[in-house]
C-alpha cells in the first residue's frame, strides 16, 4: 500500500497558514485529482504532526479504514473555515453544506481552528 502514501500521489507540499500567517501545517498536500482525492490519507498510516491534506471539491470525509485519528475543518471556496470537527471519531463521517474543500490533520491539529478563519495554502496570502 506504500505507492498509495499521499505524498506520492500530488505534487510537492506547501505551507498551510490561517489569518495573520499563523502555521497550521507545514507540509500540506493538495489533493485535486481523481485518485489522490479517492485514496486521501488511507495510505498513510502514520501522517505527522506537522502534515495535512487540503482535498479539492470536497464537502464530505469519513474515517473508515484510516488507522490515524484525524480532524478535518471544512471551508467554502474563498478558505473560509465552516466548520471543524477534530478529533472526528473512529467509523465515522463528518459532512459540511457548502463546504468546497476539506483539510484534514492529524487529530488535534485542527482544533484550535474557528468557524470565519481563513485558511491558505502556500503561504500568508
Amino acid at each position: 500500500m506504500g505507492a498509495l502514501r499521499i505524498d506520492r500521489l500530488t505534487g510537492p507540499p506547501l505551507p498551510l497558514t490561517a489569518a495573520g500567517g499563523r502555521p497550521i501545517a507545514a507540509r500540506c498536500h493538495r489533493a485535486d485529482g481523481v485518485l489522490s482525492r479517492a485514496v486521501g490519507l488511507l495510505g498513510t498510516p502514520d501522517p505527522a504532526t506537522d502534515e495535512a491534506l487540503w482535498i479539492t471539491r470536497c464537502s464530505a470525509v469519513h474515517t473508515w479504514f484510516l488507522r490515524a485519528r484525524i480532524g478535518v475543518a471544512f471551508l467554502d471556496a474563498n478558505g473560509t473555515v465552516l466548520r471543524v470537527a477534530d478529533p472526528l471519531p473512529r467509523w465515522r463521517g463528518a459532512w459540511c453544506r457548502g463546504a468546497r474543500h476539506a483539510v484534514e490533520a492529524p487529530a488535534g491539529v485542527l482544533a484550535g481552528l474557528r468557524p470565519g478563519e481563513v485558511l491558505t495554502l502556500g503561504g500568508p496570502g
